[in-house]
């Protein structure tokens, strides 16, 4: 097990204004992975979270001061977090995670001490009414999956796919979810195979695709694999329909594959695109975030973001109501209900599953755009 020498090295981001007094302050916990090979996830999320509350903390009224706790995508660092944020009675809510079994690994000890959570980027059906004091802004592969399962099988009219997806529970739970609905949709499915996160050569695996001759490859995983998956496969003149998932949602995709994923066609619950008239939410955070940061928004970015804004909008309720710790917390998330948001209205099913649906996107130009 790694040691928690960096657990315990704690950065703060808020700087208080002078006239905040100690019980105008909130203290919450950002935890996700922020080193290693994966960290491009967590960073991005956490630099949504930043922005919503560097936003929030320029105005009067309540303060919120963030610990920031690298769990490395581990759950055994994931645990001893959680206990650390348990014992400290001053963190009132818990912000974060990457991996979904990560969120797993703690989510026990943060129910039994009544920590209320928000998940950024988790979406493991496992976790859907885990423990009442848990809730999402990301989708459950299983509500992904399977809208993009109907939506290839009935408005896109493939009527074969290969389906390939990366072999962790997040890849798993969307290729189970697109299986069953793409074939009872009438779709079928040609092959179903896993690959690894971090492989870079799929020349062997796409040489048994190509054999099958699909009309669509379904790529369930995240946009570093995707990407080289799309520019392998153009290389070896397979003439196929590109297909991936919000794990792919990334101008990262366009970068990576050196051009290969025009015309792909992915889902995803935030438009990077959106105007100021179709959604104000997104096209302010859309500019927030590439002045602050000099690059685009990705869809973990965007729910950082709106994670940020289910907190701030539960600490303001709470507020109003008397006062602010875990237990009026817990009650204002549960409360939120048509919260305006980068990747659309945020509200939360008793499950703790987000109520919404999801956007489909064909790379166009080298941006995502819309599907029509």
């Amino acid at each position: 097990m790694r040691t928690s020498a960096s657990l315990l090295a704690a950065t703060a981001l808020m700087a208080a204004s002078a006239c905040a007094s100690a019980q105008d302050t909130v203290s919450v916990a950002f935890t996700g992975t922020l080193t290693g090979d994966f960290a491009s996830y967590g960073v991005t999320g956490k630099q949504g979270f930043d922005l919503a509350i560097e936003a929030y903390n320029a105005k009067k009224g309540p303060q919120v001061s963030v610990t920031v706790v690298d769990d490395h995508g581990n759950p055994g660092d994931a645990v001893l977090a959680a206990n650390r944020f348990c014992s400290d009675k001053n963190v009132s809510a818990v912000v974060g995670y990457t991996f979904s079994s990560v969120a797993l690994a703690s989510m026990p000890i943060l129910d039994k001490c009544k920590l209320p959570v928000i998940g950024t980027a988790v979406t493991s059906p496992q976790l859907t009414g885990t423990s009442p004091y848990f809730r999402r802004v990301a989708l459950t592969d299983a509500t992904q999956g399977k809208l993009m399962g109907e939506y290839v099988a009935k408005t896109l009219g493939l009527k074969n796919v290969y389906l390939l997806y990366q072999q962790d529970d997040y890849g798993i739970g969307v290729q189970q979810a697109f299986k069953a609905a793409y074939e009872a949709a009438g779709g079928t499915l040609l092959g179903n195979d896993p690959y690894m996160l971090g492989t870079k050569d799929f020349r062997t695996l796409l040489t048994k695709v190509k054999s099958k001759r699909p009309e669509g490859i379904f790529i369930a995983g995240f946009y570093t694999e995707a990407a080289s998956l799309v520019a392998q496969a153009k290389a070896m003149r397979i003439n196929a329909r590109m297909l991936g998932n919000d794990g792919s949602l990334s101008p990262q995709l366009m970068a990576l594959s050196n051009g290969a994923a025009e015309g792909m066609t992915l889902y995803g619950t935030f438009d990077p695109s959106a105007s100021a008239d179709a959604s104000p939410v997104a096209a302010g955070f859309v500019k927030a975030f590439t002045a602050k940061y000099k690059s685009e928004p990705d869809s973990w970015a965007a729910l950082g973001y709106d994670a940020g804004l289910a907190l701030t909008a539960a600490i303001d309720a709470a507020k109003a109501k008397g006062g602010i710790d875990r237990a009026s917390l817990q009650t204002q998330l549960g409360a939120i209900s048509g919260l305006p948001g980068a990747t659309g209205q945020v509200q939360f099913e008793k499950s703790g599953d987000r109520n919404a649906s999801v956007l489909f996107f064909t790379v166009k130009n080298g941006k995502f755009a819309l599907a029509k």
